[in-house]
């Protein structure tokens, strides 16, 4: 398994269904909806205490 250098750092996988599911969603005319699913990154990424995403816990 591969580790990571950052708690919140996105495996390969789960990064290119977020930029299949961000262009899905702007091609739909859905912006708001595609705005607010990068800040819910955003806010994972940088390791916001409130943010909604649970990160794994990795030995």
């Amino acid at each position: 398994m591969a580790r990571f250098k950052r708690p919140n750092q996105l495996p390969m996988d789960t990064l290119n269904w977020l930029e299949h599911r961000l262009k899905s969603l702007e091609r739909q005319g859905q912006d708001e909806e595609a705005f607010a699913l990068r800040m819910e990154m955003a806010e994972w990424l940088l390791g916001s205490p409130d943010a909604n995403l649970i990160a794994p816990l990795l030995p």
